[in-house]
């Protein structure tokens, strides 16, 4: 299991570490969300371990171009190729309506805020968060609002996955931590 890859120019490098690490094949990808910083590496990736890559269903429709990105500023750093143009993996889309158990024990949560198809990943009380949300002071707290697709969606997810209780949060960006 792998939760985002990265940049698409890092791509190379998530693939041979992929290769060299001593853990069993990678059978999934869940991607948190559509941002380029965290799929763009999926293509690579699929290429290599033969991987089912899931995302959210919103975020796939705006990656494959069937609906635009929900905000002015996501509309503009999409087209600009803002951190990249990912190439597309075949996606398989995860319910925004519904938690998805995507391998034993790993739990793909719906988590809308920052994308319309954002999701949080669960396994054994530790959770992936992505950019739903980033941890300051033992909170979670706000990405700026410039990158926040749906505010109120934003501030249910945040409620959320603190209510979930989770030992420890994983974020997109930042070092692992535990809420106070």
């Amino acid at each position: 299991m792998l939760i985002d890859t990265g940049l698409r120019s890092g791509a190379a490098g998530v693939v041979a570490e992929l290769a060299a690490a001593r853990i069993p094949a990678v059978t999934d990808v869940v991607l948190t969300h559509y941002d380029p910083d965290h799929v763009g590496a999926a293509a690579a990736v699929q290429r290599a371990t033969g991987a089912r890559v899931w995302l959210g269903a919103a975020d796939v429709r705006i990656l494959r171009g069937e609906e635009p990105a929900p905000t002015r500023t996501r509309r503009a750093m999409f087209r600009s190729g803002w951190l990249g143009r990912p190439e597309l993996p075949e996606l398989t889309a995860l319910p925004d309506d519904a938690e998805t158990e995507v391998a034993p024990a790993v739990v793909a949560v719906p988590a809308p805020g920052h994308t319309p198809g954002h999701h949080v990943v669960r396994w054994r009380g530790v959770a992936f968060i992505g950019d739903a949300a980033r941890v300051s002071g033992g909170r979670l707290v706000h990405f700026p609002g410039l990158l926040i697709s749906d505010r109120a969606a934003a501030d249910a997810t945040i409620s959320a996955i603190t209510a979930s209780a989770p030992r420890l949060v994983c974020p997109g960006h930042g070092a692992p931590a535990r809420l106070a």
